[in-house]
């Protein structure tokens, strides 16, 4: 007898709290629908992608400053220099994802177009250092090279400090 009341207890608290945690979940719903959520998580799902795309920035910055760092005489910066290619264009496919996904992101409610108004002056600093990068580059021009990969490692961190 004692075995049928503790069970018939325990079935009864675990409908309870099963209930509470339906009543729980659809109210948890309302109130996001109410308040915007949806655009909310769309504003932050571009934000996580930027996080992403500045991570990519990242590397390519530390590919860059490890090949003007390097010790070995045959390495050149200058259009023939494979790797430095490589590199270029790796920064020319970051910059423009970033880009592409500031249009997107200016393109979305009140809160996004403000997100996307103060991140827009740095973005447009990292696409004119990256076309500075790529003129030095061709123009073999190893100490313009340096500053500008300097200078956009500085503008990288100032960008993903603003996120």
């Amino acid at each position: 007898m004692k075995k049928i009341k503790s069970t018939t207890l325990a079935l009864a608290m675990f409908h309870f709290f099963l209930i509470l945690f339906f009543a729980a979940t659809v109210q948890a719903e309302i109130q996001e629908k109410v308040q915007g959520g949806i655009k909310n998580t769309t504003c932050s799902q571009f934000l996580k992608e930027f996080q992403i795309r500045i991570q990519g920035l990242k590397k390519v910055h530390k590919g860059m400053y490890n090949a003007i760092s390097s010790s070995l005489p045959l390495d050149r910066i200058d259009r023939y220099n494979r790797h430095i290619n490589i590199l270029d264009g790796n920064l020319n496919r970051e910059v423009k994802r970033i880009k592409g996904l500031l249009e997107k992101l200016q393109q979305q409610d009140k809160k996004c177009k403000e997100i996307a108004k103060r991140l827009s002056p740095d973005i447009n600093k990292v696409y004119e250092i990256r076309t500075s990068v790529h003129e030095a580059i061709f123009n073999s021009n190893t100490s313009n090279y340096k500053k500008l990969v300097e200078k956009l490692g500085s503008q990288v961190k100032s960008l993903s400090g603003k996120l």
